[in-house]
C-alpha cells in the first residue's frame, strides 16, 4: 500500500511518517497542491493524506483535482483539521474526501489506517497464544490492536517480574518483549531465566524489540536466547509477519515431536491390546535387571499363556478371541504398578516384568490376576477364559533374562500339563536345568 502526504508543517510530517511507518505504508511527503499533482501525475497511490489548509489553496480543492483524474477515482482522500466546529466540519465531507480527521484525534486515523491495512493483516492470521511485555502504555496499545487483527490471544504486562509469573502460570505460543523495561529485570534478564529452565517450556520462541539501533544489543539478545528481534517504531506487516513465522515454527516443532510420540509409541505397543511389545521389552528388560542387581532388590517376572485359546478362535471366531484378549490386558494393565510393565509376547501369550516384586509377593499378585482372568466374561456366555501362570525371581539365584524366561515359560508348561488356570513355580534356577 502506497500513500501520499500533503503537509506544510515539519512537524505533523515527523507525525504522520511515525504513524504510517507503523502500518507499514510506503510514501511520500509533500507541503503544497502543486507538489502534491506534480507527484500523483506519475504515481499510483492508495491513500492521500492533506492537510486542510496549504500555502496554495484547501484540501477539498485539491481532493476535486485529484478524484478527476481517472486513475485516482478509487484513491481514498484523508483530510486533516484543526477546525472544532461540527457544521464547518461536515462541509469539508464531500464526495471526493472519504475521511475527516481532527489532528487532535489521531485515533480516529488510526482506526481508518488500521481498517485500510487489513487485508495486509489478513495473510499473516495464525492462531497462537502470546505473552507480550511492554511498559510503553501507547505502543502497547497499538501492538495489541495487531495481535487482534491477527487472530491471536495474548495477556500483556508492564514488567519482566510479572511477565516471569504470568509465564510460570500459563502456556504460550510465543514471548513478546521489549528489552528495555521498568523494574529490577529487564527483557535480557527474562530471557536468560527462561532459557535456563530444565523443562519443555526452555524452548517457547521469544521476539524481543528495542528502540536502539545498535548491532551489538540486538547481537546480544539473540546471543542470549532470542528467536527474532525487531526495532522500534514497529512496522505492523513486520511484526505480523515475523509473528507469524515463529508461531508457525513452533506449531510445527511440536507437531513433529507428536508424530514422533506416536510413531515411537507404534513401535513399542501392540497394536490390538495397547500393551507393550517385544521391542519394547528387549530395551527395557536388560536395563531393569542391571538397575536390580546394582541396588540389590528383586526382581519377577509372570509367564501368562491361555489356556484353550486357539478353541475359542475356531469356535467362536477371530472376533470373540480378539476380545478375550483385549480383556486380558486391561486386566494385566490394572494389575501394574507404575513401575511394573505388561507385554503381549505375541498370540496368547503374555509377561510382566515386576521390579522390587520378590518370590512371594510375585506368587501372590500372579494368582490374583490369575482369578481375576478367569472372572472374564465375554461376549458368548460360553467363552471359559482362563489361563496358566509361570513364575521365576531374581531370587531364585539370576539375573540373567534369558535363564528367568526359560524358567518362567517352563512354569507356565507346567501349570498347562496340571490342567491350567494355575500358577506354578519351579523352585530355583539350577533346579530348572536339571529338568
Amino acid at each position: 500500500m502506497k500513500a501520499l502526504v500533503v503537509e506544510p508543517s515539519k512537524m505533523y510530517q515527523s507525525l504522520l511518517n511515525e504513524f504510517l511507518n507503523g502500518f507499514s505504508i510506503d510514501h511520500e511527503m509533500v507541503a503544497t497542491g502543486q507538489e502534491a499533482l506534480a507527484e500523483l501525475a506519475n504515481e499510483q497511490v492508495d491513500i492521500v493524506i492533506i492537510a486542510m489548509n496549504l500555502a496554495d489553496g484547501v484540501a477539498t480543492d485539491l481532493a476535486n483535482q485529484i478524484k478527476v483524474q481517472p486513475q485516482h477515482t478509487e484513491t481514498v482522500i484523508i483530510v486533516m483539521t484543526g477546525e472544532q466546529q461540527s457544521e464547518k466540519l461536515a462541509q469539508m465531507k464531500t464526495d471526493q474526501v472519504n475521511h475527516i480527521c481532527q489532528r487532535q484525534e489521531l485515533n480516529l486515523l488510526k482506526d481508518i489506517l488500521t481498517q485500510l491495512t487489513r487485508n495486509d493483516l489478513s495473510i499473516s492470521k495464525v492462531s497462537g497464544h502470546i505473552l507480550y511485555i511492554e511498559d510503553h502504555l501507547t505502543l502497547a496499545n497499538m501492538t495489541m490492536d495487531i495481535l487482534k487483527q491477527m487472530g491471536l490471544t495474548f495477556e500483556h504486562c508492564c514488567s519482566a517480574e510479572q511477565g516471569l509469573l504470568l509465564f510460570e502460570e500459563n502456556n504460550y505460543d510465543l514471548i513478546l518483549l521489549d528489552i528495555v523495561l521498568s523494574g529490577e529485570k529487564d527483557g535480557i534478564e527474562m530471557i536468560r531465566e527462561i532459557r535456563a529452565r530444565r523443562d519443555d517450556k526452555t524452548l517457547i520462541p521469544m521476539l524481543a524489540m528495542s528502540a536502539s539501533t545498535k548491532v551489538s544489543e540486538r547481537i546480544h539478545a539473540l546471543k542470549v536466547g532470542a528467536n527474532d528481534f525487531i526495532v522500534k517504531p514497529i512496522i505492523q506487516a513486520e511484526l505480523a509477519v515475523r509473528v507469524k513465522n515463529l508461531i508457525v515454527a513452533r506449531q510445527l516443532h511440536l507437531k513433529i515431536i507428536s508424530q514422533q510420540q506416536a510413531l515411537e509409541k507404534l513401535a513399542m505397543t501392540d497394536q490390538l491390546t495397547g500393551l507393550y511389545n517385544r521391542y519394547f521389552l528387549n530395551s527395557f528388560i536388560e536395563k531393569a535387571l542391571s538397575l536390580a542387581k546394582r541396588h540389590k532388590y528383586p526382581l519377577s517376572i509372570i509367564m501368562i499363556d491361555l489356556d484353550k485359546f486357539k478353541h475359542i478362535n475356531d469356535t467362536f471366531g477371530h472376533e470373540q478371541g480378539d476380545e478375550v484378549l483385549v480383556k486380558i490386558s486391561s486386566v494385566l494393565q490394572k494389575s501394574c504398578r507404575l513401575e511394573d510393565i505388561a507385554v503381549r509376547l505375541g498370540g496368547d501369550e503374555f509377561l510382566v516384568v515386576l521390579p522390587h516384586c520378590g518370590e512371594q509377593d510375585v506368587i501372590t499378585k500372579a494368582n490374583d490376576i490369575c482369578q481375576k482372568v478367569n472372572g472374564i466374561e465375554a461376549s458368548h456366555t460360553n467363552v471359559v477364559v482362563a489361563a496358566s501362570f509361570g513364575i521365576s525371581s531374581t531370587e531364585q539365584g539370576s539375573f540373567n533374562y534369558k535363564a528367568l524366561f526359560d524358567l518362567a515359560d517352563q512354569a507356565a508348561y507346567q501349570a498347562k500339563a496340571q490342567g491350567g488356570n494355575t500358577v506354578c513355580s519351579l523352585g530355583d534356577y539350577s533346579e530348572s536345568i536339571a529338568l
